[in-house]
């Protein structure tokens, strides 16, 4: 079937955003980790012998592991289709702003180390710094574990208090889908390829249910000279992992 295409200036996506909608998610799962922590800096300040530090760098692995899962099972971050991704999966998460890999990998390879070559625990000094590191990666990534962002506004105020308005949806089905539902200013659509613009492939999304403007859109676009615009929106690599870091971090 013929789709109509359009083309949409990218400076749309530096327009202020925010959360539309959000789940709130299972706080369980979310607190499992800390107390995984726990039991690791109780082993590691009990500290008398090698084998509670080593015990204790095992748990902080356990912490790790199990939030990184977390994570992934929320957010998919594995399967988002971007070019020359990195096999690694602390490295994938580099890519979208979620962590520093270097500390992580290093806790990785000294844990591994007392695993399967029975090397021997680094200095009370160097598993206290450890502790720290996961405790710290396990605050920054809490809010991701606690709500998961469904729909993203982008709002552009314009004269007279009034403002053009879309919202993007994230859908994965059987391949990375992104939902425009919105108005845009005229002058920002072009009919043909323009430099720096967006593709997006107007009308319904085959497969793909919920797509309809929500009833804050409609209230927010009334009555103000607008070019409304719905369909798959189409991202370079680039602007893909911008958006899906806003989408994880605009709570």
């Amino acid at each position: 079937m013929f789709k109509q295409r359009k083309w949409i200036s990218n400076e749309i996506l530096n327009w202020e955003s925010y959360s539309e909608s959000s789940t709130v998610l299972e706080k369980e799962k979310g607190e499992r980790a800390f107390r995984i922590w726990e039991h690791a800096k109780n082993l590691i300040e009990n500290n008398e012998s090698e084998f509670h530090l080593a015990d204790g760098i095992t748990n902080l692995k356990r912490a790790l592991n199990h939030r990184l899962k977390l994570i992934e099972e929320i957010y998919c971050f594995k399967f988002v289709e971007i070019n020359n991704k990195p096999k690694g999966y602390m490295e994938i998460l580099e890519i979208f702003g979620v962590v520093r890999p270097f500390l992580m990998k290093r806790l990785l390879t000294i844990r591994n180390g007392i695993e399967h070559n029975d090397e021997k625990p680094p200095s009370y000094e160097r598993c206290i710094e450890l502790l720290d590191v996961v405790w710290y990666f396990l605050k920054s990534t809490d809010l991701m574990v606690q709500f998961a962002v469904n729909d993203l506004a982008f709002e552009l105020e314009v004269k007279d208090d009034k403002s053009y308005y879309f919202v993007l949806k994230y859908v994965k089905h059987e391949r990375d889908i992104f939902i425009i539902n919105g108005n845009i200013p005229e002058k920002l659509i072009y009919d043909e390829f323009t430099p720096d613009t967006i593709e997006v492939v107007l009308g319904e999304i085959e497969g793909i249910k919920d797509t309809r403007l929500s009833m804050a859109y409609e209230e927010k676009v009334i009555e103000l000279p607008r070019s409304s615009i719905h369909g798959e929106i189409i991202l370079s690599d680039f602007d893909k992992i911008g958006i899906i870091n806003k989408f994880v971090f605009s709570y």
